[in-house]
């Protein structure tokens, strides 16, 4: 009965009278069940703020979350775009690898080939004068036959000189069709001199009497 209804006060005192042990259980009653009131009402009231302060811990760590996954959004495309480039740069090497190997394959067979076809002729190549034009051979033996004037000096081929100046005065175009006939076989180069007459120099040292003669 008592805890379905309290007592007035005026009750109250009247059973201090009758009863004060009753009265002072009632009165620890009332004053046990006020501080009961006062410790729920304080514990609701640091639950509330415990609530507020984890709402707004919620809060910040959903923007946190919301950062992080923009975050690892943007590392997962970053790794995505590192991994493709780094296929491709391992392709690129493996393409430059072929590359160089086919070009060092290629380099050693031109090597083989170059030392197979050109090796025979090079040391004829380095014996040969160089290039000139045989305009001049045909060109400065008819300048000068018009003149008379020609001095064809030839170191002798196992026969007298005079023979060979005295068959080149007689033909005015000995020059011209001995150069014709023969113009790099016997004879290696042309000297000009201060007075314009042409000076053949003959290389030909091992050419016979006989095959001078057969030319003659």
């Amino acid at each position: 009965m008592e805890a379905k209804k309290a007592m007035p006060p005026d009750k109250l005192a009247e059973l201090w009278t009758i009863d004060p042990k009753r009265a002072k259980r009632i009165l620890a009653n009332r004053q046990s069940a006020a501080r009961s009131k006062e410790r729920k009402a304080r514990y609701i009231l640091e639950l509330e703020r415990k609530v507020q302060t984890l709402q707004t811990e919620a809060t910040t760590l959903s923007a946190q979350l919301t950062l992080y996954q923009r975050d690892t959004t943007g590392l997962t495309t970053e790794n995505t775009e590192l991994k493709l480039r780094l296929q491709a740069m391992e392709q690129q090497a493996q393409l430059r690898d072929a590359l160089n190997e086919a070009l060092k394959q290629e380099v050693e067979r031109l090597r083989i080939a170059t030392g197979e076809t050109m090796g025979p002729s090079e040391s004829f190549n380095l014996g040969m004068p160089m290039p000139y034009s045989s305009s001049a051979f045909y060109a400065l033996p008819q300048q000068h036959a018009s003149s008379g004037q020609q001095n064809m000096q030839l170191p002798p081929f196992h026969q007298p000189q005079g023979n060979v100046h005295h068959m080149h005065s007689s033909n005015p175009h000995y020059t011209a069709e001995f150069l014709h006939s023969d113009p790099l076989g016997r004879l290696q180069g042309l000297d000009i001199g201060s007075r314009g007459s042409p000076i053949v120099k003959s290389e030909g040292a091992s050419m016979s009497a006989s095959e001078s003669s057969t030319t003659f």
